[in-house]
């Protein structure tokens, strides 16, 4: 069993179980590291909600946040996470947030997630 990612009821994504629970788990860790939330809600149950307009805001934030801290590690590290919310901020808006070419390690491979 999998779970789905809605919004407002309309299904964007429909994972396996631990794929889902292993995102929705490090998009709260990095809701703690930039002290924003995602807009994505675990039910705890087989639905993950996402709130588009905060997703967009949260991922703006983000890179806000990579671009100043300078950390390669760290970028590498969130490198996956960011991808699956850039995936699901694209199908929540219908379009691609813009990000600099300075994010193109990030963005590489972006086509592979569906």
């Amino acid at each position: 069993m999998g779970m789905r990612f809605e919004v407002d009821g309309r299904e964007i994504w429909d994972r396996g179980l631990r794929t889902s629970q292993m995102f929705c788990g490090q998009i709260l860790l990095l809701e703690k590291l930039v002290r924003q939330p995602s807009g994505v809600h675990d039910t705890g149950y087989d639905e993950v909600h996402i709130d588009p307009v905060k997703l967009r805001a949260f991922l703006q934030t983000v890179f806000e946040y990579l671009g100043k801290s300078g950390s390669q590690p760290l970028r590498a590290m969130v490198r996956g996470v960011i991808q699956v919310a850039l995936f699901l901020d694209r199908r929540a808006s219908g379009d691609w947030l813009t990000l600099p070419d300075s994010f193109q390690d990030i963005t590489d491979g972006l086509e592979l997630i569906n």
